[in-house]
């Protein structure tokens, strides 16, 4: 086969995959004729993707749609009637329970088997229209009657007359209230109890939630209320467990049933206010309301006039409105709302935290950094990193944010225009000495923790500025430490002279911390020592001579390998913890960068999920279809503004940073109690890798 022979194959192969990767699935009306035969073969076991779905979400689907639910019921029994359309073989719920299961179904006009599935009475139906009947018989009107939650219309006859609002609670119970049952007998003991309240958010738009308690006895029944809804207002939402509906003219009409109820209405107004009234109701509504004020100072100051102060806990306020001030609103009060200010002068300070990781590089010339800031912004509205840090990459809420830099300040930042955030940004600390930022930024911190980690080699003698620091050489002394350090070194000079003393105070300084150092056989051979000088020539001193020479034995056998470990990890402290360093370093040098250039950096991970991403396995049918249906969903021209004010511009050069290392090898725990403020610093005292070297030969 020649060169071009060979191309043209490959050029043909390459339409047939990119055709085959653009494929979308074929509706059936557009299947080749050929074909259609084989469409039931190849749908077989996945029917349901034939049947429709829910609004826009692809994934629920229904193969079996009801019609309304026809009932027709009295004192001793009951019919039912229902279409369904079903679209692949599918089960479906008829009405009814075990307590009340369905008699005499039929399908079509022919008889069918109910079977008992889950305690409720089902049909398998084969696909198309059906046409369902049956009927109920029982001693006595039931209370309620068990709903399918799939019937979504009822149409509701009691002793052949029609109730024009089916009581269907959110459970699937049909209630058969005793006033529709034809008795026609006026209740005693019909009562409705009504304590309304309101509570008045001053915010934009101005908002009212209103608050019904409500007290029911005697029979199901439907009352109105009212009128619940304030002049002017725009109803926004209505909560209710009981069947209920505004009306337009502002009442409510309640289907009521024994027992105490809660009844939320909540509205808005379309402008600010400095006037609200109660609208004139009848009986049952009271006469006297009681509201409360939620004020937002940050959006206007105001005073509350021309209402009576009331105390919220001699009422029966909801708990979460009792620390709010509280009035008596009567049928002629008014509540004016006296403006003193608009707009906060003073908001009250941000509240943020930190969460800092340091990384010291390997030659100790800076620190590369990663935060991680969290919690809510109340003015300000800009973090900027303080010098000598610099900021490479910041991120909020997972989005990279451009760094800029504002004319005549020597600072780089990003711009925040959210109240509550989740930030993450990386930053470089070059040539820095022992005095570090504790925070960086240009903001006050009300929390801050941290992690330190350290190159091997390195070593933390001490640390100031900081509150907690557990693992450092300083904090691992205790006074029990000191204790037997100074006992061991007084001994010395008693048995010896000062030179020796001096000696031992210095080693055992040095060592008593080192992993596998010896440390109480000292005081076991100084102990023995003592004695022998002490001890005339008996038996008893044969003993101690021993255990001197017994405890002398086991000096050299604890002395030798630690003056192995001690050599070797001083040559290449890498050996000190074997195999816990996964990467040396994941970052490259940019210590040159500015602020407003790209780093050219290839993360670790970046790489791997770009691997990832090609080995991907093409997507199946379902998920390319519901990516479609999501990209056709339609939007508003003010949804599409907000999108594109929102978005960065893609050609605009997002700063990457200077990249992360991704090693870890000894990691220290910096705490702080209480807020930090901006200029806040800490002091680490770091022993390098050559001091570290030479410490560890004298400690051999």
């Amino acid at each position: 086969m020649d060169h071009c022979t060979l191309k043209r194959v490959l050029v043909a192969l390459s339409l047939l995959l990119s055709a085959n990767l653009l494929a979308t699935p074929l509706e059936e009306d557009r299947v080749p004729e050929p074909l259609k035969p084989w469409v039931e073969w190849a749908l077989y076991g996945e029917e349901q993707k034939t049947c429709p779905f829910i609004y826009n979400n692809e994934k629920q689907r229904h193969c079996a749609w009801p019609s309304d639910l026809q009932l027709d019921l009295d004192k001793r029994r009951g019919q039912f009637k229902q279409r369904w359309q079903v679209h692949s073989e599918s089960w479906v719920v008829l009405p009814g329970n075990q307590k009340h299961w369905p008699q005499s179904v039929g399908v079509n006009g022919k008889p069918a088997v109910v079977l008992n599935r889950g305690g409720r009475p089902t049909l398998k139906l084969l696909a198309g229209t059906h046409a369902l009947d049956g009927e109920f018989v029982w001693d006595r009107l039931p209370e309620s009657l068990t709903i399918p939650s799939t019937t979504g219309l009822v149409s509701l006859k009691i002793n052949r007359r029609a109730v024009p609002f089916p009581d269907l609670d959110t459970k699937g119970r049909l209630w058969l209230r005793e006033r529709d049952t034809g008795s026609g007998k006026a209740k005693v003991g019909d009562r409705v109890e009504v304590q309304v309240y309101r509570r008045v958010e001053d915010s934009i738009p101005m908002q009212v939630t209103t608050r019904l308690d409500l007290s029911v006895s005697g029979t199901q029944r439907e009352v109105v209320l009212g009128p619940a809804l304030l002049a002017d207002a725009i109803p926004l939402k209505l909560k209710s467990a009981l069947p209920a509906r505004l009306e337009t003219d502002g009442r409510l009409r309640i289907q009521v049933r024994p027992g105490r109820w809660q009844i939320d209405l909540v509205v808005r107004f379309p402008g600010q206010l400095t006037k609200l009234s109660a609208p004139k109701a009848n009986a049952p509504w009271p006469k006297d309301e009681v509201w409360v004020f939620d004020a937002r100072t940050a959006l206007r100051l105001v005073e509350v006039q021309g209402l009576t102060t009331i105390d919220p806990r001699q009422t029966n306020l909801p708990e979460g409105w009792r620390n709010l001030p509280a009035y008596r609103m009567g049928e002629k009060d008014v509540l004016t709302l006296k403006v003193l200010r608009r707009g906060d002068p003073l908001p009250e300070p941000n509240a943020l935290n930190l969460r800092r990781t340091l990384w010291l590089d390997f030659d100790g010339g800076g620190y590369t950094i990663k935060d991680k800031i969290s919690g809510r912004m109340t003015q300000g509205w800009r973090l900027a990193m303080q010098g000598p840090t610099r900021l490479g990459r910041a991120a909020i809420d997972g989005e990279p944010q451009f760094i800029t830099h504002l004319r005549g300040e020597a600072e780089d930042g990003i711009e925040v225009r959210r109240g509550t955030i989740k930030l993450e940004a990386d930053s470089r600390l070059d040539a820095a000495g022992r005095s570090l930022p504790v925070v960086g930024w240009n903001q006050d911190f009300q929390s801050v923790s941290g992690e330190l980690n350290l190159p091997p080699g390195w070593r933390l003698l001490g640390a100031r500025g900081v509150d907690k620091v557990p693992n450092t050489w300083l904090q691992r002394w205790t006074l029990l430490d000191l204790f037997l350090v100074l006992i061991a070194a007084v001994a010395t000079l008693r048995l010896w002279d000062w030179r020796g003393g001096l000696l031992a105070l210095v080693t055992l300084g040095l060592i008593w911390h080192e992993p596998g150092a010896p440390q109480n056989v000292w005081l076991n051979i100084l102990a023995a020592i003592a004695l022998l000088r002490v001890l005339p020539a008996n038996r008893f001193r044969s003993v101690v001579t021993w255990y001197r020479n017994a405890s002398l034995l086991a000096l050299v056998l604890i002395a030798i390998p630690f003056m192995i470990n001690q050599v070797r990890t001083g040559l290449y402290p890498q050996l000190e913890r074997p195999g816990a360093l996964r990467v040396l370093d994941s970052r490259m040098d940019d210590r040159n960068e500015t602020a407003g250039t790209i780093a050219p950096i290839v993360q670790k991970q970046a790489l791997s999920e770009a691997i990832t991403r090609v080995v991907k396995p093409k997507p199946d049918y379902q998920n390319k279809y519901s990516r479609k249906l999501r990209s056709k969903a339609p939007y508003s021209p003010q949804q599409r503004a907000i999108n594109l004010n929102q978005q960065i511009d893609p050609k605009a050069n997002i700063q990457t940073g200077p990249g992360l290392p991704n090693w870890r090898w000894t990691r220290i725990a910096l705490r702080w109690n209480g807020p930090v403020k901006k200029d806040q610093t800490m002091t680490l005292v770091l022993l390098s890798p050559g001091p570290n070297m030479i410490l560890q030969f004298v400690q051999v």
